[in-house]
């Protein structure tokens, strides 16, 4: 498996030519859903919407090949880097697509990921990706959130040990 080209995906996710997928930062929120959660059998059907067949295979090659560094990622005890700068903590930044990639694969799988023993602490470790997700933009509480800048940096600085911490509670031998 050839090496892990990060330029060749952000050229091709973000590009004219991605009809199908999420762009750059939303696929690797997605993924990182996927390496951290519970199993998601069709995770990259369900990330090219059933059309995994008409994105060249490159594409997919490195998308599986991103998946796996992920994954080696959590297994060597590492936090998980965004593979962007933040330049604003903010819904509409990288970070908030990100957060939406990452919502939808976990809202994909929704039954496997809020099981009744793990729901409460789920809630919390997903809040901050909730919150720049924008999803619940009616929810007054989570406008109250966005509104507090210094509130969303601290929120954006907690995704990558919580990422750890869902991970664990997941993978993580009883």
């Amino acid at each position: 498996m050839a090496a892990l080209d990060l330029d060749y995906l952000s050229e091709y996710l973000d590009g004219e030519e991605n009809e199908f997928g999420l762009d750059f930062a939303a696929t690797h929120g997605f993924l990182c859903a996927v390496a951290v959660g519970p199993e998601l059998k069709n995770w990259l059907s369900l990330l090219f919407d059933e059309n995994e067949k008409k994105v060249p295979t490159q594409v997919i090659e490195q998308v599986k090949q991103w998946l796996v560094d992920i994954r080696q990622t959590l297994a060597n005890e590492e936090l998980i880097e965004f593979p962007f700068e933040i330049e604003e903590a903010d819904v509409d930044s990288s970070l908030g697509d990100w957060s939406v990639g990452f919502v939808d694969a976990m809202f994909l799988n929704e039954e496997a990921w809020f099981t009744d023993e793990l729901e409460d602490a789920l809630v919390e470790l997903t809040l901050p990706i909730m919150v720049f997700s924008g999803i619940d933009e009616e929810d007054p509480q989570m406008e109250s959130f966005r509104r507090n800048g210094q509130l969303m940096d601290d929120l954006a600085q907690e995704i990558p040990d919580n990422l750890t911490e869902i991970y664990l509670l997941y993978h993580a031998p009883e």
